[in-house]
């Protein structure tokens, strides 16, 4: 059975190419005697896609099977995300991702992090096996570790720890930007409305999703940024289909201007 994430990215790079090639759902739906819901389920990893529909689909997109998994295996690597058994220990003890995130995002070794915080040794102990327990660390003599996943490590949709912290993101962002000025060079403030197709809405929030990973992995390499001058910036988007228009102000009888 192929891992879950590779499905996932199978699925969203066959819909690219079935995009490329100007073919259909409902033309590949009609190729391989399907109904078209019956299409749009396999193509979002909904249902299972059997090797041999798979195989049937690479053959009329004249996409390579080979490259097709090739490829998917390489984004998944290359965009690391935290496991299901990962984000239940974040819930389970929030404080677990703190220490993480010093170890692999801020880079500090378990003695800097130990003194920092004022830890015990049985607490600083307890962290690092959790840590181990769920395959992020592997954990040597005197308490040295390796980082199994690096810093730019993701959340993947759906995972239940990091919604606090996108609400509190969410919240200190638009108390920032709602009175953003034009001549603001640090901050915008950027909203649409427009019609759309449900292939087209996913298609804009995947995306947004790969724009967001290439900037976070390019952030995070720190050896060939070290002389560039940055500085934090944090991004927002939110999309959901229906108008939030809110009413019109109302309509009053214009006072005469003073004299």
């Amino acid at each position: 059975m192929m891992d879950k994430q590779i499905a996932q990215e199978v699925c969203r790079l066959l819909k690219l190419e079935l995009k490329r090639s100007g073919l259909s759902y409902r033309e590949l739906a009609m190729t391989l005697d399907l109904s078209e819901v019956t299409v749009k389920r396999l193509l979002n990893n909904a249902q299972p896609l059997s090797l041999q529909r798979l195989v049937s689909i690479t053959t009329l997109i004249e996409y390579p099977l080979s490259k097709l998994i090739e490829t998917a295996e390489e984004n998944v690597h290359t965009l690391a995300m935290f496991t299901d058994e990962q984000d239940r220990a974040f819930m389970a003890l929030p404080a677990l991702f703190t220490f993480w995130s010093k170890l692999a995002v801020d880079r500090l070794t378990v003695a800097e992090i130990t003194e920092k915080y004022q830890l015990e040794e049985v607490s600083v102990y307890r962290y690092l096996r959790h840590l181990e327990c769920v395959a992020l660390i592997e954990l040597g003599i005197h308490n040295q570790v390796k980082v199994l996943k690096p810093g730019h490590t993701a959340f993947a949709q759906g995972a239940q720890f990091p919604s606090f912290f996108t609400r509190q993101r969410l919240c200190l962002l638009q108390q920032r930007v709602e009175g953003v000025t034009a001549d603001d060079k640090a901050a915008f403030l950027i909203s649409l409305k427009a019609e759309l197709t449900e292939e087209e809405f996913s298609e804009i929030n995947q995306q947004l999703k790969d724009w967001m990973f290439k900037m976070l992995r390019q952030s995070q390499q720190q050896a060939t940024r070290v002389h560039l001058n940055t500085r934090p910036y944090t991004f927002g988007f939110m999309a959901a289909k229906g108008s939030f228009d809110g009413a019109l102000p109302p309509l009053e009888n214009l006072q005469a201007a003073p004299m």
